[in-house]
């Protein structure tokens, strides 16, 4: 355990990295300003401490074991324009940084082995040719997993498989698609916004495929970084090379070959609409997307894609947008929290090695909420060992 004075000294630079005043802090955390006077100079109750890492994005353990939890997902709010509203952002960040940090928490408990790309994929600098390095990487991305070219059916099972945590969340805005942010020791998240792009899953399948370019390949491994999506026009350096990334590692230029060739297209014909129909429902990938990923591939111009606008994705739901369509029981869990955080949790609580309180704080559920509706749906039998709240 720390000693208070660095106990303190953690408390003020996190809230200082999140941008919030002692007022804010003191109003997130639920207590008065002057426990958080008292907790920046280490000498808060434990009760208080672990409120204020909470309300931080972080735990109580983070706190005495000296765990700088906050650096990388602040890096992602401090990266936003200026036109994205900045307490509706960081509220968004901090819930998906806590959520992040239940995750890794239970992971731990529960002794599940995490991805690690680290042995075959390492950040890169931006080549020349940004377009050909993003086909490369993708490639060497879908080795990894030994994915070469059959369509992925999750996407983010595939991240996982690779290393990185990923979340829906719910940003309050349309105008952010998704995030990311990768820590010094290796820990790697990305989310996507439901309120981007309609919540269509195509949609949110290449936001999680151009976060995981960012995740994996930018930025350096000593140095923890973060970043926010905001639609913008720019298709310069690294926001090109995920672009890229995100359309190769979805369909490989030779899989949308084999898949053409498949399906009768002769050599020097171009596939017309049903192609691309058949190609987005296929590689799952909305038609916008693939119709430029055919420029991409040389089956296209820019012309052809405006001929063909207006065609709208056959859009599957699946494993990437699970916690987008609840039960009516998982409704009262966060977004960010109803896909692995749920299960591992109720996991940790049916084995025992959890109570139901702290199932109830690792889903930031209330005595209010209908939570034991979701024990029941779940078939989680409370013993006498379980009844603590």
């Amino acid at each position: 355990m720390v000693p208070p004075a660095e106990l303190g000294r953690l408390v003020r630079e996190a809230r200082e990295a999140w941008s919030l005043s002692k007022d804010d802090l003191a109003r997130r955390a639920r207590i008065e300003l002057d426990v958080v006077d008292a907790a920046e100079r280490g000498e808060a109750d434990v009760s208080d401490f672990s409120s204020i890492a909470a309300s931080l994005g972080g735990t109580l353990d983070d706190l005495l074991n000296g765990v700088a939890f906050w650096i990388a997902p602040a890096a992602a709010f401090k990266s936003s324009p200026d036109r994205i509203e900045p307490a509706l952002l960081r509220e968004g960040l901090l819930r998906l940084a806590a959520a992040a940090r239940a995750r890794v928490g239970l992971a731990e408990l529960l002794q599940i082995p995490s991805g690690d790309a680290t042995a075959c994929l390492a950040p890169t600098a931006i080549a020349e040719n940004v377009v050909q390095q993003a086909e490369e990487l993708a490639s060497n991305a879908r080795d990894c997993i030994g994915h070469s070219l059959e369509p992925i059916a999750s996407v983010r099972a595939a991240m996982k498989r690779l290393g990185v945590a990923t979340f829906l969340c719910d940003l309050g805005t349309s105008d952010v698609d998704g995030l990311m942010w990768r820590s010094s020791n290796g820990e790697k998240c990305a989310a996507a916004n439901v309120r981007a792009r309609g919540g269509k899953t195509t949609a949110l399948r290449m936001t999680f495929a151009h976060e995981l370019a960012h995740a994996l390949f930018d930025g350096s491994r000593a140095q923890s970084i973060g970043l926010v999506e905001a639609r913008t026009e720019s298709k310069a350096g690294f926001e090109q090379r995920a672009n890229a990334f995100a359309a190769h590692f979805l369909a490989p230029r030779h899989a949308v070959r084999r898949f053409l060739e498949e399906r009768g297209l002769r050599q020097h014909e171009k596939p017309n609409r049903q192609h691309l129909l058949s190609l987005s429902a296929h590689f799952g990938m909305g038609v916008e997307a693939l119709g430029w990923h055919l420029v991409t591939c040389r089956y296209w111009t820019a012309e052809d894609v405006v001929a063909h606008r207006g065609l709208t994705s056959h859009d599957q739901s699946g494993e990437d947008d699970m916690e987008h369509r609840p039960t009516p029981a998982e409704a009262s869990v966060a977004i960010e929290r109803r896909g692995e955080v749920l299960e591992l949790a109720t996991l940790a609580l049916a084995r025992g090695d959890i109570t139901v309180g702290r199932w109830r704080e690792l889903l930031d559920l209330d005595l209010s909420h209908a939570w034991r509706d979701l024990l029941a749906e779940r078939q989680v039998d409370i013993d006498h060992e379980h009844r603590a709240l």
